[in-house]
């Protein structure tokens, strides 16, 4: 998710840096609202209340219809926790690399596939999920060839 989301991102605002972050933040987001969210929208919780806004003045990035967190050094961030392109690198390109894949196919043959997509599928929270992520979801490894060197 974190790899396609960055690609996304990337292809839209042209800024890899702030694609890493964008791409690790929508992966610890996914990965939350999997977790709990379903939970939290099918049976509320007692003794929870309303959820409390964010305190002070947050900026936000919106790209198509989603909406995401910026930190004030301008990375992407969830409660308050700052997704860096550092993080990206450590979070998501080394787990590609552990696969033995190298980062560089993998981030190119990402780029390559979404740019099969219309602008409006990148765009729509909808359209990315269920026309371009769910489709390859469990199968995106198999697009590349795995590299002995990587595995170093």
């Amino acid at each position: 998710m974190g790899l396609l989301q960055a690609a996304r991102y990337y292809l839209i605002n042209g800024n890899l840096e702030r694609a890493k972050s964008f791409g690790l933040n929508r992966a610890v987001f996914y990965a939350w609202a999997k977790r709990y969210a379903r939970d939290r929208l099918i049976q509320p919780r007692r003794g929870l209340g309303k959820p409390t806004p964010y305190a002070g003045d947050r900026k936000m990035e919106q790209l198509g219809d989603e909406v995401a967190y910026v930190s004030p050094r301008g990375w992407f961030m969830i409660g308050g926790a700052e997704q860096t392109p550092s993080d990206y690198d450590r979070q998501i390109a080394k787990r590609i690399k552990t696969a033995a894949i190298l980062y560089d196919d993998a981030w190119t043959a990402a780029i390559n596939y979404l740019k099969g997509f219309p602008r409006e599928a990148l765009l729509s929270q909808q359209s990315f999920y269920r026309e371009v992520y769910s489709p390859i979801r469990d199968i995106f490894h198999t697009l590349l060839k795995r590299n002995p060197e990587a595995e170093r």
